[in-house]
């Protein structure tokens, strides 16, 4: 399926550098223009969006996109002089410059392999992860640098969440677009490329690696993006470094496949890591705990991860903290920290084990 309607500019909600948000009249009434191949919009033009999303009601956020202009002149934008296409074949392909491209001033420090030596690496398997991963490391030692990692598992243009662009705001926080997912602050071809970026340029002391938002699930036991996670590990492992799973929790979720530790942790790590990985898993009740265990043991592992369960609660009262001083709210399936606290201290208690092994 593909739909695409005609609107009329009503107003403009947002703008800045990379994207517009505006009102129209038609759709969902909301949609968003992507700067970096589109020309911005003035109130009364006419444009085309694409639906497509909104009519099957995915998780967009009820976002139309903008596709063009209607009877727009002839346009371009040159402030890339890259030649890596992102989006490739399709109507919306566009350079950008890689950072290990031949043209990059940074080509020369991918002529040589590298190390992780033996550093940790974080895997987050949602969005709603990652700002909650920068703050929270924030409290625990400020001042660290965090370069996240994202990869083309969901949203390709980075440009649309929200809680990025505030990000990026921070003076200790970098991104790094992979793959076909672009709009971060850098660009790079591969995970692999991306992680020596980080360590070598950048000189980033953490490093996670995610994606964008609308991550995709089927309800199979393999059709979801989260699978990606275990070749994420793979790449860390193959470079000296330690992966560190953030396991994906709730007990509030009332699927079972989401019950406790969410098969999106569960299934690529047993079924589809090869190399030993670490799996810190928060301070639970009694009856959690148990739960955990029990899903633990109905998988087979591939080889020995080391599981490592959480005797005392060091993270809820800094959770709790940023949950109170974020500049947007950090929620997961809509849900706040006071809805599912498990969630969000599964995130911090993965931070803490792996600093532990930084110091």
């Amino acid at each position: 399926m593909y739909k695409e309607i005609e609107a009329k500019v009503l107003g403009i909600s947002f703008e800045d550098h990379s994207i517009q948000k505006l009102v129209t009249d038609n759709g969902s009434n909301k949609a968003i223009l992507y700067k970096q191949f589109t020309p911005r919009a003035e109130i009364g033009n006419l444009i085309l969006i694409n639906t497509t999303a909104t009519e099957l009601k995915l998780g967009t956020g009820g976002w139309d996109i903008v596709r063009s202009h209607i009877h727009s002149d002839y346009w371009q934008s040159n402030e890339c002089r890259g030649h890596i296409m992102k989006a490739r074949y399709t109507p919306i392909q566009h350079s950008v410059l890689a950072v290990e491209a031949q043209e990059s001033d940074y080509h020369q420090h991918f002529k040589e392999g590298f190390s992780l030596t033996g550093n940790p690496v974080w895997l987050a398997e949602l969005h709603s992860m990652v700002p909650l991963f920068y703050y929270v490391l924030q409290e625990f030692n400020p001042g660290l640098k965090c370069c996240v990692i994202f990869d083309d598992q969901a949203s390709l243009p980075l440009t649309m969440s929200d809680q990025l662009r505030k990000l990026e705001e921070q003076m200790h926080f970098y991104s790094i677009s992979v793959g076909q997912a672009f709009g971060a602050q850098y660009e790079a071809v591969t995970v692999a490329s991306a992680l020596q970026f980080a360590t070598q340029v950048l000189k980033a002391e953490i490093i996670l690696i995610s994606v964008g938002p609308g991550v995709i699930g089927t309800g199979t036991r393999y059709g979801f993006t989260g699978m990606a996670q275990s070749h994420w590990s793979h790449t860390v492992s193959a470079l000296n470094g330690k992966p560190i799973w953030i396991p994906r929790m709730s007990f509030a979720d009332k699927r079972k496949r989401h019950n406790g530790i969410s098969h999106h942790t569960l299934t690529p790590l047993f079924e589809f890591t090869f190399k030993p990985a670490i799996l810190p898993i928060p301070y639970l009740q009694n009856h959690e705990r148990q739960n955990v265990i029990d899903q633990l043991k109905s998988y087979q592992s591939q080889t020995s991860h080391h599981i490592r369960f959480a005797d005392d609660d060091c993270v809820s009262t800094v959770v709790e903290q940023v949950a109170k001083k974020s500049m947007l709210p950090i929620q997961t399936m809509g849900r706040k920290y006071e809805d599912d606290p498990v969630f969000f201290c599964a995130v911090a208690e993965a931070l803490r084990v792996g600093l532990q092994s930084v110091e």
